[in-house]
């Protein structure tokens, strides 16, 4: 983590780090960006407009292969050469999201530009180049190729529309990824992330029936990252999601199921794990009723009755006698 600058966050193996190119000498900021770079996005070539104190800035959330980069600079262009696609063994795949400033991504067959409320998708495995003007800031989400249907594996740069729809959802969610950095735990990040690479995945297939699965797996995800939150609602999952109620409530009921239901079924899993873990033995029904995220212990004591048949204590002595 040294070569990534001041500003560590480091989790169990989830990170947050920042770099900021004016904390060196103006001579040295090139070579640190270079460095910098090619340790978060593998091998690149570098065309600085000023190379004299280049100013450059990124905040990286990482955990293990998963990775979302914010970065801000002047002028430059990155160069993926084709050499370098085929040896140094990167198999995952960039999403670039443009918040201010546009993105120019050019291949020996033509060039596509992006601003904000698009992304653009390309694989490590082809040659790119990357550029853009002064001051541009986008976000950059790293995944594995194999967490990609190798049927839409985007060997060819593809222009997303984050506008309206799902593109929208996926905005949002990377919105909330990048500023909830330092309040998510490893789990956390590795759902989410996981969640919008499924998602950014359906934003480049063809067939849109398959959407709604893709939407309900985010929305699962963060339920089982914050159920026990007993703040979380349907109300507030859709608000955590960038999405409206009325959205949460399509997706659930296209996975055959409901927001409320999808909470409560979550949490009384997590409880039961809880009540049969010997590690938890020492705490009172009541203590994992409220870590498990219900306010109410008679409302727990129903609700599990109801999906399994006995009280809590009953199932905690069944599992005790086992």
């Amino acid at each position: 983590m040294a070569r990534c600058g001041g500003g560590v966050v480091v989790g169990t193996d989830y990170e947050v780090s920042h770099l900021d190119t004016s904390d060196v000498e103006a001579s040295d900021r090139p070579d640190l960006w270079r460095e910098h770079v090619r340790f978060n996005h593998g091998g690149l070539d570098f065309v600085f407009e000023r190379p004299s104190g280049f100013w450059g800035e990124t905040v990286v959330q990482r955990s293990g292969e998963l990775q979302l980069v914010e970065f801000s600079s002047d002028a430059i262009t990155y160069e993926r050469r084709a050499r370098a696609a085929r040896t140094d063994d990167d198999r995952s795949l960039r999403v670039l999201v443009p918040r201010t400033g546009e993105l120019r991504v050019t291949r020996p067959d033509g060039e596509v530009r992006v601003g904000p409320g698009g992304a653009v998708a390309v694989s490590m495995t082809s040659a790119f180049a990357l550029s853009h003007g002064a001051g541009a800031r986008a976000w950059v989400v790293s995944v594995p190729e194999s967490m990609w249907p190798r049927a839409i594996i985007p060997r060819e740069p593809r222009v997303l529309d984050l506008r309206s729809g799902m593109g929208a959802v996926v905005a949002s969610m990377t919105t909330q990824l990048s500023a909830e950095r330092r309040q998510l735990s490893e789990t956390d990040f590795r759902e989410v992330t996981a969640a919008l690479a499924r998602l950014l995945a359906q934003c480049l297939a063809d067939d849109a029936t398959e959407r709604w699965p893709e939407l309900a797996q985010a929305a699962v995800a963060l339920v089982r990252a914050q159920s026990d939150d007993p703040t979380l609602t349907p109300s507030s999952l859709a608000r955590r999601l960038g999405w409206s109620l009325r959205q949460v409530q399509s997706v659930a009921q296209a996975a055959g199921t409901t927001p409320s239901e999808m909470i409560r079924s979550t949490r009384l899993a997590r409880a039961r794990a809880r009540l049969d873990d010997p590690a938890e033995v020492h705490r009172s029904v009541a203590d994992i009723a409220h870590a498990s995220g219900f306010g109410s212990v008679s409302t727990f004591n129903g609700a599990f009755r109801d999906a399994y048949g006995l009280s809590p204590r009953e199932a905690r002595a069944g599992s005790v006698g086992r």
